[in-house]
């Protein structure tokens, strides 16, 4: 994480959000890591970004920030 490695860093939030490996679920963390992740260029981040503020999951629904993340996905090749 400390080497600004996006995929290290997307992985890290998926186990706050799952609350694996000994992690407590920590939807604030999860964001911060998410978006940290997202700005390093995860397609993976910026797609779960999406899916978190649309469907308001743990933190207030945002349905057009979802949808921003859902487009930043898209223009890098997620489909």
């Amino acid at each position: 994480v400390q080497k600004k490695d996006a995929d290290a860093i997307y992985f890290l939030g998926l186990k706050h959000y799952f609350g694996e490996l000994g992690l407590t679920k920590d939807i604030s963390r999860v964001i911060e890591l998410f978006t940290q992740a997202a700005e390093l260029g995860s397609v993976k981040a910026h797609h779960k970004l999406g899916l978190v503020y649309y469907t308001g999951n743990g933190v207030k629904e945002d349905k057009s920030r979802g949808i921003h993340h859902w487009q930043r996905a898209a223009m890098k090749g997620d489909v």
